[in-house]
């Protein structure tokens, strides 16, 4: 008898949780399928930013599909290897087959990891790249789908601008060219690749979207100092998933986002979402928003869907 009574209250509460997820799950509205749907692109510069699931001990990372006013695709960054599920059923959801544009931020395994995946699986109008050269294998298995599929590669550094399609121009404003290796790399090497992200700027009239990779403080502080206004930005990918590295006020007052999406499996530091929140900023997480459609005319207006609605303001 006594032990039928310690469980009741287990039981108890365990009912009290299926009931309380069940009445969430109800409520969470799925948006997939309306942020997938490429019809509304024609004539706008969109950004999809995806909520990517890991499936391995590595973070899954960043992956963005922008489409052109005039329907040309560029992808920035692939998420770690395991995560190429879900750019797969992105892509196949908006009916891409050709990938006109590849773009690595930088040659962490969360940032390419599915790059090799994606060469071998779709048409590559060409790869753009740092000249950051990592000894790894996930940075040699695309090295190597590269070479074997005589896809293009594109060097990018400061100074260097190019078209997205007709309509939309792309702006490097980080790194500099010319690398110099310090003895022992790539050995501890995580906050020097890190600040050797491309930051790079579009611009479609009078709208704009920056992106960052996982650029660090020192050299936002840097950037910021060298560019002020040309930084400024409609819309911004937050620097390393929103984590404490980065983010410092200088980089965030000389972008000035009106939207800032943080790609992240968690809220990597909640001081840093709430600089931006506080400010103005209509700022998402992909590990609680979903993916995250951002898209504009050139207007300088911008409309946003989240896949997800938050259920409270507990960010607050």
């Amino acid at each position: 008898m006594m032990r039928k009574m310690k469980k009741l209250p287990f039981l108890v509460l365990t009912l009290i949780l299926v009931l309380a997820v069940t009445v969430f799950a109800e409520e969470r509205v799925d948006r997939y399928d309306q942020i997938f749907d490429a019809s509304q692109d024609a004539g706008r510069l969109t950004a999809r930013f995806l909520q990517l699931t890991t499936r391995s001990d590595d973070k899954s990372g960043d992956s963005t599909i922008l489409t052109s006013p005039d329907g040309k695709v560029m992808i920035v960054d692939a998420g770690n290897p395991s995560t190429f599920i879900d750019i797969q059923n992105a892509l196949d959801s908006l009916g891409i087959t050709r990938i006109d544009y590849l773009v690595a931020s930088h040659p962490h395994v969360d940032h390419v990891g599915s790059f090799a995946q994606l060469i071998y699986g779709y048409d590559i109008g060409a790869v753009y790249t740092t000249e950051v050269e990592y000894p790894t294998s996930h940075y040699r298995n695309y090295m190597e789908a590269l070479e074997a599929t005589e896809t293009p590669h594109v060097i990018l550094a400061e100074g260097d601008t190019f078209m997205f399609g007709d309509h939309v121009l792309v702006e490097v404003f980080h790194p500099a060219p010319g690398i110099e290796y310090y003895e022992g790399y790539p050995e501890g090497s995580t906050q020097f690749i890190n600040n050797l992200s491309l930051l790079m700027k579009l611009t479609y009239g009078d709208s704009s979207f920056l992106f960052t990779g996982d650029l660090y403080t020192n050299s936002e502080r840097e950037i910021a100092a060298t560019y002020g206004e040309r930084l400024r930005s409609g819309v911004l990918k937050v620097p390393h998933h929103g984590a404490g590295t980065s983010s410092s006020r200088p980089f965030r007052d000389a972008v000035g986002a009106e939207v800032a999406v943080m790609m992240s499996d968690a809220i990597e530091e909640l001081r840093i979402y709430r600089n931006y929140a506080n400010a103005g900023t209509d700022t998402y997480i992909t590990s609680i928003d979903g993916s995250v459609l951002v898209s504009t005319v050139g207007d300088g207006s911008y409309t946003v869907i989240s896949q997800f609605d938050r259920v409270g303001d507990f960010l607050n």
